[in-house]
């Protein structure tokens, strides 16, 4: 039988622990710099980490009924371990997903306590990985345990520890039941979050939302009696305000019956299936009784849902004429069309330009550099942000109201370290096509961009001077 460790051994393995703790630590940090570019947003907010002592660690092997000898690696595989905290739910199977793929760990087990919570609302997945390092005796593997949650996880778990500490493992049963609702509350607000995230950067597959605002359309007609061939009414009117609470007794008074419907999916959006609060108000529509119950779905919307759905709802039940419509469609489409143009300009003449610009200089200067773009659109939007580490920031707002057929006009603000270095406006100008005898199209003039290139080198030259002051001190300490 092996013999039990003396403590300098203990100590000297837990110290390839530590070291091995750093060293994963820098590579997980590495990885927020590459995923906040490629999403536009933090992904990974912040890391912990921390490895056993000496006395937790033998405590938990004779808790176990293990031996505190060389096994003791094998056995407990939590040594040392990390939390990755993160944004959204959605961001935890990316996280995980990269971890899984990495060559330098290998993953021994896994647990989704995400879609399996504990028993207490406990949720996290935690990876078990395999790590290869060289430590001062020669080259070695040790376990660690890797956590990846989001933000209202983790702050669940962290009230929770403190109960438990407080408690220990008495803890009253009122306590732990409202512990594991608070955790339902934390994870639907989760979801929510999620979901409006998606909503703001577009995330959300919009034909599908178009699709089940016409689905919606075509209930709502049927309960319009109509009036000629065109319906004019304010489909808002059909909406009312409730919680899911008042909704499931709307339908008990209505004689829906209970098993009708699933109480899990009724506190769910129509639309987006994000699910609702308790106590939140939803946008709601009770279907008619036709005497059946059966296969009649009440309609309840999120806010986000609503505000996306209520203008295609208008824009089917419109009652301007036909030809009106069309010119609407028609400015619709010719945004889009600019939108495409503008984005196109502002990437060739400026984004690119001043990324490489900033690329070259954080090399030069040592420093991490962390791109976010964004997408054109209408009115006043955040177009491009970068900070070369804490010393320079970078932002662009885009400020653009469609003229549709007139000339347009979009204002680029930019802003160094969050004072404003003065505005570039751009115009576009229409091609110029007139028509000969034959009616073919003849191209008098072609599309062009205006703007002073005067001001977008002069903007250029402010962002290189203020590179190379950053650059000067180095450069003259270097030197001396």
């Amino acid at each position: 039988m092996p013999m039990e460790l003396t403590c300098q051994q203990l100590e000297s393995i837990l110290a390839s622990y530590r070291q091995m703790e750093l060293e994963l630590r820098v590579k997980l940090d590495a990885l927020r710099g590459p995923l906040e570019i490629k999403y536009g947003r933090p992904v990974i907010l912040f890391i912990e980490s921390r490895t056993k002592k000496a006395k937790s660690l033998i405590e938990k092997a004779r808790r176990y009924g293990w031996p505190v000898n060389e096994g003791i690696t094998k056995n407990i595989k939590d040594i040392a371990g990390l939390r990755v905290i993160v944004q959204h739910l959605d961001d935890i199977a990316r996280v995980v997903d990269i971890l899984k793929k990495r060559s330098d760990m290998r993953l021994v087990n896994e647990k989704d306590f995400v879609r399996n919570p504990k028993a207490s609302g406990y949720r996290s997945y935690h990876l078990i990985i395999e790590y290869d390092m060289y430590a001062p005796e020669g080259p070695i593997t040790r376990f660690a345990e890797i956590q990846v949650r989001t933000v209202g996880q983790h702050f669940w778990a962290v009230l929770q520890h403190s109960m438990m500490y407080k408690y220990g493992l008495e803890v009253p049963t009122h306590i732990s039941e409202n512990l594991r609702l608070i955790a339902e509350e934390t994870n639907k607000a989760d979801e929510k979050m999620m979901v409006m995230r998606q909503a703001v950067s577009r995330d959300l597959e919009v034909d599908e939302i178009r699709l089940y605002a016409k689905q919606l359309a075509h209930l709502l007609r049927r309960t319009e009696p109509r009036s000629g061939a065109v319906l004019s009414f304010d489909p808002s009117k059909y909406f009312s305000n409730m919680t899911i609470l008042e909704l499931s007794f709307q339908l008990g008074r209505k004689g829906f019956p209970a098993e009708s419907f699933d109480p899990q999916e009724l506190a769910r959006c129509s639309c987006c299936k994000a699910p609702f609060l308790l106590h939140e108000e939803v946008r709601a529509i009770i279907p008619q009784s036709d005497g059946s119950k059966q296969g009649v779905e009440p309609v309840r919307l999120c806010k986000v849902c609503y505000s996306m759905i209520l203008p295609v709802l208008r824009w089917e039940f419109s009652a301007a004429p036909l030809k009106e419509k069309n010119k609407l469609r028609s400015e619709w489409e010719e945004a889009s069309h600019m939108h495409r143009k503008f984005q196109q300009f502002f990437m060739d003449r400026i984004q690119s330009p001043l990324a490489n610009r900033l690329q070259k200089a954080s090399v030069l200067l040592g420093e991490h550099l962390t791109i976010c773009p964004s997408m054109l659109n209408i009115g006043t939007v955040t177009l491009f942000k970068a900070a070369v580490g804490d010393r320079l920031s970078v932002q662009i707002d885009s400020e653009w109201d469609p003229q549709n057929g007139e000339d347009e006009v979009i204002t680029f603000f930019v802003k160094l370290n969050y004072r404003v270095a003065g505005p570039i406006s751009v115009t576009y100008r229409y091609p110029e096509i007139e028509w000969d005898e034959f009616h073919e199209p003849e191209l008098v003039e072609p599309e062009s961009f205006i703007f002073k290139e005067d001001d977008l080198d002069q903007l250029f030259s402010l962002i290189d001077g203020q590179l190379q002051e950053l650059r000067s001190p180095r450069l003259v300490g270097a030197s001396g």
